[in-house]
């Protein structure tokens, strides 16, 4: 027998109307959510999530539950570019040849003829290959 307090610590998933994973709340929160129709359980078989009882009812609330409302989707925000993120996404290594000394960053079409310093355009480099690189004629 599961103790009350036991029950009413677990959390549930809480997704999007898009199926979006956006937070986790308390079992209390969900029980409010489903019961108001503001969201709708997405774990449909009874052996998964958490039985609650109460004096006049027994609730089944899932594990997952999926938002009925809103129209904002979550924004996502992107890390700005700088060496330390780089070079941690490259592993600090090279792109070119794998080396891991003497690190700079190259910009894949240089800013001089218009690339951007966006994720996309900027990699880990070596010296040696970040000039060689830049010695390359771009189209």
């Amino acid at each position: 027998m599961t103790v009350v307090t036991d029950v009413l610590r677990q959390s549930v998933v809480v997704f999007s109307q898009n199926y979006l994973p956006m937070s986790r709340v308390n079992i209390k929160r969900a029980i409010v959510l489903l019961v108001t129709g503001k969201a709708q359980a997405l774990d449909f078989s009874i052996g998964n999530g958490h039985l609650v009882r109460s004096p006049s009812t027994n609730i089944h609330v899932p594990e997952q539950i999926r938002l009925t409302f809103g129209n904002r989707e979550r924004v996502w925000k992107v890390p700005p570019v700088n060496r330390r993120e780089v070079l941690r996404r490259d592993a600090h290594a090279c792109q070119y040849c794998c080396s891991n000394r003497h690190l700079t960053l190259d910009h894949v079409m240089p800013r001089s003829k218009g690339g951007p310093h966006t994720w996309d355009n900027v990699v880990t480099a070596c010296e040696g290959c970040n000039s060689r690189t830049g010695a390359i004629e771009l189209p």
